[in-house]
């Protein structure tokens, strides 16, 4: 079976604003080094997907952009949204224009705004879960990240028995998946075993597909009608499902509904970036833990984060906070308000 590869790329990275904005998202950001976010998970995806086999879901406004720097990949496998309707919607249509290329493909789905530093283990989960399905090919496979704190911005999965084994990586059966919680039920869910939902899965594109059907019948429906207006290459067939499709995620509209689901726990250095506390966590930091983007300077000030493309940013006397220059906005924020950032930028952008 050939595995085929979605990356969803349509976030706006609004937990990143000012330096991420609609035309430029976090995704084609180079967080550290020289690399976008989104040209660090296509070149992860090359070690089991050849560019021909790796599909980019993105807004119509970001299309250039991503065959700029993803020049590799045919231009037909950029699926340009004209709006976002949340990742249901978004796997739904790969999920069509996969299925007419090869009905019995494997579907993997990463967002492109996450960081994975051990790529070998990262693989490995990856080949442990494709022989899961080859043995349970009705399987829907999520990720769990293990977690290293009681975070509160991740939903959480609760692993059950033990289906498949590859060497040390284990495949669960998921008994239940949980919302954000508070810190202490958080907590409570590190001391069960509980894994972070990082939004990465595999499974059949067939499987995906009467997920749907049976799921999200509204929508498989007009899946339906948009792989026929895609064979049939009717202009229009696109935006029309668009305009019908709720904006619903796939964890909500399917994966906590199915039954045949399960999970492979994994530690190889991930992270989504989701705040400008987290990108402090993830930059190199001094002996005073600052991090920093760009021309930086600070004289008795701990715990910063700090980002800039133009001007030098100049702390003194101060600790745990965030400054970001953007193209037209300065950010300043205390650190542990980070995670407000997004609703503040809806606020400004609309």
């Amino acid at each position: 079976m050939a595995l085929h590869t979605v990356i969803m790329a349509g976030g706006k990275g609004e937990r990143l604003w000012p330096l991420s904005t609609p035309e430029h998202p976090k995704q084609l950001i180079a967080i550290s080094g020289d690399k976008s976010l989104l040209r660090d998970t296509f070149e992860r995806s090359l070690v089991f997907s050849k560019p021909e086999t790796i599909y980019v879901v993105t807004g119509e406004l970001l299309r250039g952009e991503v065959l700029r720097q993803i020049p590799e990949i045919p231009e037909e496998n950029i699926l340009a949204e004209p709006f976002g309707r949340n990742t249901a919607p978004c796997i739904g249509y790969a999920g069509v224009v996969i299925s007419q290329r090869d009905p019995e493909g494997i579907m993997i789905v990463f967002p492109s705004d996450h960081t994975i530093e051990d790529v070998d283990g990262f693989s490995e989960v990856i080949a442990t879960g494709v022989r899961a399905l080859e043995t349970y090919p009705e399987l829907l496979i999520t990720i769990g990240l293990v977690p290293d704190s009681p975070e509160t911005g991740y939903g959480y999965i609760a692993p059950g028995e033990t289906l498949f084994e590859s060497g040390k990586i284990l495949v669960h059966q998921v008994t239940r998946f949980h919302e954000k919680p508070t810190r202490e039920t958080a907590l409570e869910y590190i001391h069960k075993g509980f894994l972070w939902n990082g939004g990465m899965f595999l499974w059949k594109v067939s499987t995906i597909l009467n997920m749907f059907a049976r799921h999200m019948p509204e929508i498989h429906r007009d899946l339906m009608s948009l792989e026929d207006s895609l064979r049939r290459s009717c202009p229009g067939g696109l935006r029309e499902f668009y305009e019908r499709a709720p904006s619903l995620s796939i964890d909500y509209g399917v994966m906590e509904k199915a039954e045949e689901i399960a999970v492979i726990p994994a530690q190889f250095g991930w992270s989504d970036i989701g705040s400008w506390d987290a990108l402090g966590r993830h930059l190199e930091c001094d002996q005073d833990g600052n991090g920093a983007r760009g021309e930086h300077c600070f004289v008795d000030s701990r715990g910063n984060v700090t980002s800039s493309f133009g001007k030098k940013i100049v702390l003194v006397d101060v600790n745990d906070l965030v400054v970001v220059e953007g193209k037209d906005t300065i950010l300043v924020c205390p650190r542990k308000s980070s995670q407000r950032v997004s609703d503040i930028a809806r606020k400004i952008q609309n």
